[in-house]
């Protein structure tokens, strides 16, 4: 990350106002803060096992699990049911 300087700091920038509108909508109950939160868990979980695959770095896949099993609570129908979009309408 140092190698990339200022752009480095505008990434980390992305994933402070990514994350924080996610948990803002997940706090909120509304639709659009669960489809973010559950497409940030998708990167995520995408890019720990590309670093895995492709870097060699087994330690990345420590993530995958977590983010899965995340994924998967925010997706059972009981929990989606909240942040339905007809529901908070």
């Amino acid at each position: 990350m140092v190698s990339l300087g200022a752009v480095a700091v505008s990434l980390m920038l992305a994933v402070f106002v990514g994350c924080s509108l996610a948990a803002v909508g997940l706090i909120r109950k509304i639709w659009w803060g669960h489809r973010l939160a559950v497409g940030i868990l998708a990167v995520n979980v995408v890019g720990d096992t590309a670093n895995a695959l492709l870097r060699d770095d087994l330690r990345t896949l420590i993530g995958v699990p977590i983010g899965v099993a995340l994924i998967v609570y925010l997706l059972r129908p009981s929990i989606a049911q909240l942040y339905n979009r007809s529901a908070n309408a």
